[in-house]
């Protein structure tokens, strides 16, 4: 008899999980992504569409396409879980399992300066993207809102990327970059490796870096730290703060801080050993970054603890504590390597290395772009 395994979110988590579970299942179960969007969007590729190297259409496809590869695809809006009657309210109804998968990701919240935009997002990329445009050289800053928000490299890399498209149009003499952080150095958490190279490229793109830089207030072109200092802006660019999904947070399965409290070792949920939470989710409560590259990983691992529980063993791909993410600084790259197993069992530290850099390293995105779409929508 076949099982019902629910996906909530056709972004990577599910959209991999997906595949993952046909691949090793088969007809053994009857696999089903609801999301309320009908395409699923390559989120990491927004800051392309803001300079120019995407546009919004080359960076989605349609879900309805995993049906080719045996996956249901449902567009709804999810309202509630309610994992004690093994229940999923949405929209259009509800929808029962056996499994649930809940791969919803972060949610972000209103900025907290107004006219603030994000390239993270269709209308945040679109933004800068007018905003270069229309520029004849300004005081840009770029900056986080919070701890907690999707891609930690994110904001360094849209410095850079800024400071290039800037260079191409003829305005970077005219123009000035700083970035701000409330941790001391870029990627602190990775280590002095990783925080050194980045501040590396930043001061090789004349890019001024402001470490321990707590957001207090903003507006009206001035922003002010909690012990006191300003930065001038034309531009900001600043990334919202973000909390667990809402549908999540309101859910049975919210812990501490909204985040839903998971084993570490399999990602099963503490209060109902027949759902798996991953990605942005959960990852910040376990010590995980929220990146593609994790929730990558885990997704391929779930679905063969899935399977083991079907099956009787484990057949499926372990996971994979080691995450590799290319940083895209426009005319230049870092691919760095980060393992979280000793973290992971509580038996030490993160231990982060950079593998390569250059601007070759850069190709290397573009093609996992492309081999992403290839192998997950065909």
């Amino acid at each position: 008899m076949q099982k019902k395994v629910l996906i909530l979110g056709g972004g990577s988590g599910g959209v991999i999980t997906a595949n993952k579970l046909v691949e090793i299942l088969g007809d053994q179960v009857d696999v089903t992504v609801v999301d309320r969007n009908a395409e699923h969007t390559f989120i990491a590729a927004y800051p392309w569409v803001a300079f120019g190297l995407r546009e919004v259409q080359q960076i989605r496809r349609p879900l309805v396409a995993l049906q080719k590869r045996g996956i249901r695809f449902m567009q709804a809006e999810v309202r509630a879980l309610h994992p004690d009657r093994g229940v999923v309210e949405t929209d259009r109804g509800e929808l029962d399992y056996d499994y649930l998968v809940v791969s919803l990701g972060a949610e972000p919240l209103p900025s907290p300066v107004e006219g603030a935009q994000a390239p993270w997002s269709e209308a945040g990329a679109l933004a800068v993207r007018s905003w270069l445009r229309e520029s004849q050289g300004e005081r840009w800053v770029v900056g986080v809102a919070s701890p907690f928000y999707p891609c930690p490299p994110a904001p360094y890399e849209v410095a850079g990327q800024l400071d290039f498209a800037l260079r191409v149009k003829g305005l970077r003499s005219r123009s000035s970059i700083e970035i701000f952080h409330m941790n001391p150095a870029p990627l602190a958490g990775m280590g002095p490796v990783i925080s050194h190279a980045v501040l590396k490229i930043l001061k090789r793109k004349d890019v001024a870096f402001h470490g321990n830089f707590e957001l207090a207030e903003g507006g009206d072109g001035v922003l002010k730290a909690k012990d006191g200092r300003t930065l001038e802006y034309d531009r900001l660019i600043l990334v919202p703060p973000f909390a667990p999904n809402k549908v999540v947070r309101e859910s049975p399965l919210a812990g501490p801080g909204g985040f839903p409290e998971v084993s570490p070792e399999t990602f099963r949920s503490l209060k109902y050993p027949n759902v798996f939470v991953i990605g942005d989710t959960v990852n910040p409560a376990l010590g995980l970054p929220p990146a593609g590259v994790v929730v990558h990983y885990q997704g391929e691992y779930i679905a063969g603890v899935i399977a083991a529980d079907l099956r009787g063993a484990y057949i499926g791909e372990p996971f994979n504590a080691v995450a590799m993410c290319i940083m895209d600084f426009g005319d230049d790259a870092i691919l760095p390597q980060c393992d979280f197993t000793e973290m992971l069992a509580e038996r030490g530290m993160i231990s982060c290395g950079v593998m390569a850099t250059g601007r070759s390293v850069r190709i290397a995105k573009m093609l996992f772009e492309s081999m992403f779409f290839a192998t997950m929508f065909g």
